[in-house]
């Protein structure tokens, strides 16, 4: 029998960016540009969102975008140096970025999460989930935290210790409550700034990537304090197969398709 297909859907993202000190930003209405380090979302990309963030009396920047035939300044939220952030994938499948493609593309893109080589052999990769910011507003919107080039590692890197502290939790919570493992979505990955790094070869660059603020150390009363409320947790379910759907499209999606489709270039150039 062969069956019949349904047509499967994927929803729109609302995209977060990290900048690692390699951008510069002012307040608005400011006159000097500095570099610039923590998270944030452009302004006027979503009304409803611009419209709880404004109501939220979150804070605006403008930050200088170096794009082709000069430089362009655009407004942001500023969310801050620090998020809470509910990764809606399956985990990685490799411990590098180059190994979670090849043989394990599909793999990774079953695993919810988009990777993909782009311009001048540089990877990106991005992984959708909620913010926790929105998630205590109620705005229960996906919310896909991209980068590229060396900051793929660096996410990747905190997907991996953010499963450790899922497996540490397996043996932490009470099984009669919760007898299946426990999956990236119900643990909060705080990130924010690890160490300063010198990046590039020859000529060098100070930056600071984040990292995963979790603790080496898991008790009971830190995964109480990161659980997930019962909302992320039924969304999550809601959104898993067109995840799924997402990420493997994203890989195979080519370098020129940000341009047309007027997709934000992460702020991180590295």
């Amino acid at each position: 029998m062969i069956g019949r297909n349904r047509v499967q859907s994927t929803s729109e993202a609302i995209t977060l960016q990290y900048a690692n000190g390699k951008s510069i930003a002012r307040p608005v209405g400011g006159k000097r540009f500095s570099p610039y380090i923590g998270f944030h979302i452009e302004v006027g990309r979503d009304d409803e969102l611009d419209t709880r963030l404004r109501a939220a009396q979150i804070d605006q920047i403008e930050i200088k975008h170096q794009r082709q035939g000069g430089a362009e300044i655009v407004r942001h939220w500023k969310l801050g140096e620090t998020i809470r952030f509910y990764p809606i994938t399956s985990g990685p499948v490799a411990q590098t970025v180059a190994g979670s493609l090849g043989r394990n593309a599909h793999a990774t893109a079953a695993a919810g999460i988009g990777i993909r080589w782009g311009s001048n052999d540089r990877s990106r990769m991005a992984v959708r989930g909620h913010l926790d910011l929105l998630v205590q507003m109620e705005v229960m919107r996906l919310v896909q935290l991209s980068v590229r080039s060396r900051m793929s590692d660096v996410l990747l890197a905190a997907l991996l210790d953010h499963g450790r502290v899922c497996e540490s939790a397996d043996h932490l919570i009470d099984r009669t409550k919760h007898p299946d493992i426990v999956t990236f979505h119900e643990l909060a990955l705080p990130l924010g700034p690890g160490e300063e790094e010198e990046w590039g070869k020859g000529e060098t660059t100070t930056v600071v990537p984040f990292k995963s603020l979790h603790p080496s150390q898991i008790d009971q009363d830190y995964i109480r304090q990161i659980w997930r409320p019962d909302a992320v947790h039924q969304a999550a379910l809601n959104e898993w197969p067109g995840i799924q759907v997402w990420a493997s499209e994203y890989a195979l999606q080519a370098e020129e398709r940000n341009v047309s489709n007027n997709e934000p270039n992460p702020t991180t150039v590295f």
